[in-house]
């Protein structure tokens, strides 16, 4: 079956294919699972869900025409059983190798845009390793294909009965896209983000864009249930969703660490706006630029408030794909670039796989031109992790270490401060 590709993945198409080798948009994850699996079963389980999605063993091609366009067929990948646990250090090494196997660029002409792994470090504990390129997922269509993973292992495993295929086809997706760009909506959006790139600022970010690099570094910043209990109680008296509490925090220690009067980042958003599209397996996700004015005798009450009108403003306008207003922004007579990209993972992610429990551990989320800052929500009880992925053109070890301490200890201090108090007394307690 032959589709078009969505705007998303046109998007990714073009930038693959003036870089053939690049290897920057394979993403990955793997599960660390404690407890008995058994490898036949999850590779099985797997191997299902892929073939439920529909889209993952696209291949993209061109038309005689110079189109490009999609051909939908079961999925051809390889799923590794290795056993680490007798290695020095299984866990580094099980890691080592996983980073290598991403390294690896793919063809998109040929299909096999995913792999799998199950890792064995110890007696009762596997990593399930997963690969895909990004042309054909993003972030939440890997979570819900990791969620039917389970659910398929489960019924296998106990012989109960599993729900149905929950996927949507990918030309849900792609007669989205061609509806939007057709309709009235596609105009206003453009207009509005043509107004926003006229006067981007030239200041507001830590360093420039450059080359995405294979391999990020990555470091991350434990918040305990008890400080995430705390943000989602302020989050509540400040009358603001706790993700926009988040973003916030970021744009604030983005105003910390430049010391600009106005930041500029872009925040990840779904870009699913109906149930149908939430069932689809694709890359829909896109990048909203911000730009957030920090004035320093302003309360934290007020500049939270402030911050989410224009979150709330921004999203209203949320599928005017990103590159475009970047390529707008590149016309400028001086152009800076967006800045860092910020992203709330709030989907649930953590599995069962029978009696054994899986946790998520992210490897990439995706090409990284500066900085990439992310609030990886585990379970109820697992709290949070706020993660820096830095680019090691731009940044050093100690420097991308030092964002992941700062961002985390702003957002404890965040939660609980007194709200009424000026902006700038941030930070002089830490």
């Amino acid at each position: 079956m032959q589709s078009p590709l969505t705007a998303g993945q046109l998007e990714i198409w073009i930038s693959q294919v003036l870089e053939p080798g690049s290897p920057v948009y394979n993403v990955g994850d793997y599960y660390e699972i404690t407890g008995a699996v058994d490898a036949k079963l999850l590779e099985a389980a797997a191997r299902t869900a892929v073939d439920e999605a529909g889209s993952l063993g696209a291949r993209f091609l061109v038309a005689t025409d110079g189109t490009p366009y999609q051909e939908l067929a079961p999925a051809e990948w390889s799923f590794e059983v290795l056993d680490m646990s007798e290695r020095p250090d299984p866990d580094a090494e099980a890691v080592a190798w996983m980073r290598a196997e991403m390294a690896r660029p793919v063809d998109l002409t040929c299909g096999s845009l995913l792999a799998g792994a199950l890792i064995k470090v110890s007696g009762d504990r596997h990593l399930w390793y997963r690969r895909f390129h990004h042309i054909i997922t993003d972030g939440h269509g890997t979570a819900a294909v990791a969620r039917r993973t389970a659910a398929l292992y489960h019924s296998m495993h106990t012989g109960a009965p599993c729900e149905p295929n929950p996927f949507a086809p990918v030309t849900a997706a792609v007669e989205h896209d061609r509806a939007y760009r057709a309709g009235r909506l596609y105009a206003a959006d453009r207009e509005f983000w043509e107004k926003v790139a006229l006067d981007w600022p030239a200041t507001g970010r830590l360093r420039a864009d450059a080359p995405p690099a294979p391999v990020t570094l990555q470091y991350s910043h434990h918040l305990p249930r008890q400080v995430v209990d705390a943000v989602r109680a302020r989050s509540e008296r400040l009358e603001v969703s706790t993700a926009r509490f988040l973003i916030t925090a970021a744009a604030l220690y983005l105003w910390q660490v430049t010391g600009a009067d106005e930041v500029t980042f872009g925040c990840s958003a779904t870009s699913r706006p109906t149930r149908l599209l939430r069932n689809v397996v694709a890359p829909m996700a896109n990048l909203l630029p911000f730009r957030v004015p920090v004035e320093p005798e302003r309360s934290v009450t007020d500049t939270f408030r402030r911050t989410d009108r224009q979150i709330g403003q921004a999203l209203r306008h949320h599928r005017y794909r990103y590159e475009e207003f970047r390529r707008t922004l590149a016309a400028a007579p001086e152009h800076h670039g967006v800045g860092p990209v910020v992203n709330i993972v709030n989907f649930d992610r953590d599995l069962r796989f029978g009696p054994a429990t899986g946790v998520v551990r992210t490897l990439v989320t995706g090409p990284i031109p500066d900085l990439g800052l992310y609030f990886d929500v585990h379970s109820e009880h697992a709290g949070t992790s706020v993660c820096v992925e830095a680019n090691p053109v731009n940044y050093s070890a100690e420097e991308a270490a030092r964002h992941a301490e700062g961002l985390g200890g702003l957002v404890r201090e965040l939660a609980g401060v007194d709200p009424g108090l000026p902006v700038r007394a941030l930070g002089r307690l830490r």
